[in-house]
């Protein structure tokens, strides 16, 4: 029994190791990044908390149209918060692009100016940015 329990110890942390070195070959800096703001919430794998937290692997948010993750990090939604305090705008883009091309997902990337569009269109507006929630 205690046999089993080591495989299954090592297989569980293998996996682990194997995603995170995966999604980590894409950006150092984007899984840094991810690994302090992220990680807490959606997992070193992108699998996320079923029911609390979404995974980010196979999201189709992620996947999908680039300005809805854009303005979803920018102002948050429902629970999640906006990171426009905690990071300049270029580690926004960073940590998206990160995102965008990590655990199998392969998005392409966004480029800077789109982000910069992003923010200066949300600070231009009366309300600025979200909450968050």
């Amino acid at each position: 029994m205690r046999n089993y329990f080591n495989i299954l110890f090592i297989t569980i942390g293998t996996t682990i190791l194997i995603s995170a070195a995966s999604a980590q070959s894409y950006s150092p800096e984007g899984a840094e990044i991810y690994t302090d703001y992220c990680e807490a919430c959606h997992m070193v794998n992108g699998k996320g908390y079923e029911d609390i937290y979404p995974a980010l692997k196979n999201n189709e948010i992620v996947l999908g149209d680039q300005e809805e993750l854009i303005y979803l990090l920018l102002e948050g939604r429902a629970g999640m918060p906006t990171f426009i305090d905690d990071l300049e705008v270029i580690q926004l883009t960073t940590v998206i692009n990160f995102i965008r091309n990590s655990w199998g997902n392969a998005a392409g990337e966004i480029n800077q100016e789109q982000m910069n569009t992003a923010y200066e269109e949300l600070a231009e507006e009366d309300d600025g940015f979200g909450d968050g929630n």
